[in-house]
């Protein structure tokens, strides 16, 4: 049975005529995107199963009703498994900081050519970060991630549960400490493996500490 190569890719922004403008330009990709258009974060995130299905969300940052800082906060609260990035008017570091923090993998400008739009997204794709070159260095919480020219985004969460995991401490011991649940430990456990390009506990700390994360 053959599977389906296409990427499924939501955009989320309340101005109908740039998100359809962005999913028409996505489809000149050379990789097959198949792109949903939604006006309204909470009508998303009343339908989380549907939700994780997708490949890629693209939030804009600056919404009615639900703006894109409070549905990277549900995405985290609700421990779901979704990879996010804005793609904003924003030239605000600090709100873009704010959004790297709460979780999004990447932020893209809405100012930015089309060429580096596609560029943007079959990188997110593809399971990296994303930040156009002008803000490279210009985040400080930002780690630089040694395998590849983008950033490795590590929020305060993921670095106390790299911290306990030098110490030795197990899932159910790092649960308790911090007060998560298990599932939440490992889903953290599991997105510091990406951000450093490892696949046990072991790497993860050894390639922390060379990079003098922690």
């Amino acid at each position: 049975m053959s599977s389906d190569p296409s990427k499924k890719l939501l955009i989320v922004d309340d101005h109908t005529l740039f998100a359809d403008g962005l999913s028409l330009i996505l489809q000149t990709s050379k990789n097959q995107i198949v792109s949903v258009v939604a006006n309204s974060a909470t009508q998303i995130l009343n339908d989380t199963e549907k939700l994780v299905q997708y490949d890629l969300v693209l939030i804009d940052l600056h919404m009615p009703s639900l703006d894109g800082f409070s549905f990277l906060s549900a995405i985290r609260s609700q421990n779901l498994a979704v990879n996010v990035a804005v793609i904003s008017g924003t030239e605000s570091k600090m709100e873009i900081e704010r959004a790297l923090l709460l979780g999004a993998n990447g932020f893209i400008p809405k100012d930015s050519p089309s060429n580096e739009m596609i560029h943007a997204v079959n990188q997110l794709l593809g399971g990296n970060r994303y930040l156009p070159a002008a803000w490279l260095g210009q985040i400080d919480f930002i780690v630089g991630d040694s395998s590849s020219n983008l950033p490795a985004v590590m929020t305060d969460r993921q670095r106390q549960v790299l911290e306990l995991m030098q110490e030795g401490l197990q899932n159910k011991q790092i649960a308790l400490v911090l007060g998560l649940s298990v599932s939440a430990v490992k889903g953290h456990i599991e997105k510091l493996f990406k951000l450093l390009s490892v696949n046990n506990r072991t790497a993860c700390v050894r390639t922390a500490r060379e990079r003098e994360i922690i």
